[in-house]
């Protein structure tokens, strides 16, 4: 979700894989230069700080930009609790954001994981309507 972002404000981007299960994120390196708690993904920042936690990473990326709403209102309470896709294009209302962003990540790979959205149109004209998004970038890409 954080390399769509990037790609969606248009901010070149380094992709570096750790490989996790050969413990690359538990190196006394990795724990100490770029994050204490060995999880990724992890942002590294021009100055040579790391952001970590992915949610964390698209709220620093998307402040000031359309793609952050204002936390109060429905942004705010989708924060709070996610809501239903019903009579809306997006999660916040009739705009793409970071709301967006975030589900997409795990929902648009939902039959992988054995979860049928079959029985949910909305969530599948959501997914749609995500992948049909300028600069739009799969999880697998």
């Amino acid at each position: 979700m954080v390399r769509l972002l990037l790609s969606r404000l248009g901010i070149p981007f380094e992709r570096i894989e750790y490989d996790i299960d050969r413990g690359a994120t538990r190196t006394p390196e990795f724990l100490r230069n770029k994050n204490a708690n060995g999880r990724i993904p992890v942002l590294e920042l021009d100055d040579g700080r790391c952001l970590a936690e992915s949610n964390a990473i698209l709220w620093f990326l998307a402040e000031g930009t359309p793609l952050l709403p204002a936390a109060d209102g429905e942004a705010g309470r989708w924060l709070r609790a996610q809501v239903q896709l019903r009579g809306r294009a997006f999660f916040v209302g009739d705009s793409y954001s970071i709301a967006d962003i975030a589900l997409y990540a795990y929902t648009h790979v939902a039959a992988e994981g054995g979860f049928d959205l079959g029985p949910f149109p909305a969530v599948r004209a959501w997914l749609g309507r995500v992948a049909a998004e300028h600069k739009h970038l799969a999880i697998t890409d």
